[in-house]
């Protein structure tokens, strides 16, 4: 890899000189690369990705390159993500390995893994969206708890309160599907993990599923003459609304996202080094 497009998650001068330097750096070894300042983050305008880009660099933190992924979608370029937040799960750098880093990239000495996606739709809407991380149904008041029936495969599985219901995919299960103390699966694996938020009842638990299996979720009417309606987000971005006896279906994606992996270490030791940093 030699041709290079570099996101930046904002505008500071600090994000922008470390652009120059790591422009600079894949110059003088022979390479080409640009930077980007990525729109804001309640816009949904693409990035464009200059024809002949290799890799594309992301400068932020683990939502960087999410919205990244979702920014430059359908250019089929790989994404690493060069960490500048407090806890990247996603980033394989950080500000000091960046440099050393691109020699590596020259070099070939890097893997790219496929990622899996899932994407959901509204009841009545064909218009689908996609998620790297996770799609959640929440409640659309954080001081009220709804009810959820979700079914699989068009079977009902059970009905709940709670704060809402997470679908992560694996490369998600160490966003908000881990801090709701859902179960870490391998990022490479293809399957779909559905976590409850806070329910209010003792069999609702995490259930790891397959990636061929198919969710719809049913918000249910709790109190008479009160319309209690619920927020859809995915990546934590782009929410739409649920209304009472709506459904709102997910399933795997049928595309997927690329990302360089320089870090050869095992997946669970990655993980046990950024916990135990936190």
């Amino acid at each position: 890899m030699k041709n290079f497009l570099i996101i930046l998650k904002d505008s500071e001068e600090e994000n922008v000189s470390f652009a120059k330097k790591l422009i600079e750096t894949i110059s003088i070894k022979g390479g080409k690369a640009s930077y980007v300042v990525e729109p804001p983050k309640t816009s949904s305008d693409m990035i464009d990705v200059p024809e002949g880009t290799e890799c594309i660099l992301t400068v932020g933190g683990d939502g960087a390159l999410i919205r990244a992924s979702k920014r430059t979608f359908g250019s089929n370029v790989p994404l690493l993500g060069i960490n500048k937040g407090h806890l990247g799960y996603l980033c394989d750098l950080d500000e000091e390995s960046a440099f050393s880093a691109i020699d590596e990239l020259f070099s070939g000495h890097f893997d790219v893994e496929e990622r899996m996606l899932i994407k959901g739709r509204k009841s009545g809407c064909q218009e689908e969206k996609t998620a790297l991380n996770d799609i959640v149904i929440s409640s659309e008041n954080t001081s009220q708890i709804i009810t959820l029936t979700v079914y699989v495969n068009g079977t009902r599985l059970y009905t709940f309160n709670g704060d809402g219901i997470i679908f992560a995919t694996p490369t998600g299960s160490t966003a908000y599907n881990l801090s709701a103390n859902g179960p870490i699966v391998d990022p490479k694996t293809e399957l779909i993990v559905m976590t409850p938020i806070n329910p209010h009842t003792l069999i609702s638990r995490s259930i790891v599923l397959s990636e061929n299996d198919e969710f719809a979720i049913e918000l249910n009417p709790r109190r008479r003459h009160t319309i209690e309606t619920a927020l859809v987000s995915f990546d934590g971005q782009s929410p739409i609304e649920l209304f009472p006896n709506e459904k709102f279906y997910v399933k795997k994606a049928d595309t997927k996202t690329k990302m360089v992996r320089l870090d050869k270490t095992n997946f669970l030791e990655r993980i046990g080094n950024k916990l135990r940093n936190v």
